[in-house]
């Protein structure tokens, strides 16, 4: 029987608690699993993370309202939430009986909470390597658009010419997919970031905050899945059995 420090080494997980730059992407690398579906019921430690850091399920992710991109061959997908969310991936790693990876998971995911902008992109229909050589190239593409927009790779505000902007940073999480990853891999680098900053685009007005940490525009608690909720709401929420589907 191999040992621990084997068996962790070889899922990418050593030394995760010391780990402090890792995107939803990354974890979901970490935790990729054969498994289609899972059925979680979170845990108290889950659920005192999410209250006390702010963190969403990925079920609170929704379509980017008014995007359009031009026609293209990668089948994008766009969703994105006004909160941190899980990756999809981890969770069924946080059921109520506890997972011997649960607390490492989710210290990643506290350090993490100290970026304001989560990218995440998820391709799947090809092979391990060339879905994740695309999902690496899409989110390069991303933060190669954040840049050309005035912001550093975690979704702050660059003021330009030493002048201050009415946007402080991008909060929340952006999540990419596509079922098209060898037509990503094949793409001019340029065509990926011409959809990216389109994405971008239309991503500022739901997730662009003030410097007081307020969205210029809060979803609706009443239209929107993911808004904000009060606290025993969203507790009561949580506890609901989650299904987590691997490919989407």
């Amino acid at each position: 029987m191999r040992s621990t420090p084997f068996r962790l080494a070889h899922l990418g997980l050593r030394n995760t608690h010391v780990q402090t730059r890792f995107s939803p992407a990354d974890i979901d690398r970490l935790v990729s699993s054969p498994d289609a579906t899972v059925e979680v019921e979170p845990g108290q430690l889950v659920l005192s993370v999410c209250k006390e850091h702010g963190i969403a399920f990925p079920n609170r992710l929704s379509a980017l309202r008014g995007l359009k991109l031009p026609p293209n061959p990668y089948k994008l997908g766009v969703s994105v939430s006004q909160q941190h969310c899980f990756s999809q991936l981890s969770m069924k790693y946080f059921d109520k009986i506890e997972h011997p990876f649960a607390k490492s998971l989710l210290d990643i995911y506290i350090e993490k909470s100290k970026e304001p902008l989560w990218i995440s992109s998820v391709t799947h229909g090809a092979g391990p390597f060339a879905s994740k050589k695309a999902a690496k190239k899409v989110t390069h593409a991303l933060r190669d658009a954040l840049e050309a927009a005035g912001y550093d790779r975690f979704g702050r505000r660059a003021p330009a010419d030493g002048k201050p902007s009415a946007t402080a940073d991008l909060y929340g999480t952006i999540r990419v997919t596509s079922t098209e990853p060898q037509a990503i891999c094949n793409a001019k680098f340029a065509d990926l970031v011409e959809l990216a900053r389109k994405i971008v685009s239309c991503a500022e007005t739901g997730l662009g905050r003030d410097k007081d940490g307020r969205h210029h525009h809060p979803e609706s608690r009443q239209n929107n899945k993911y808004s904000p909720r009060r606290p025993d709401q969203k507790h009561n929420e949580q506890q609901k059995p989650f299904r987590s589907i691997r490919k989407l």
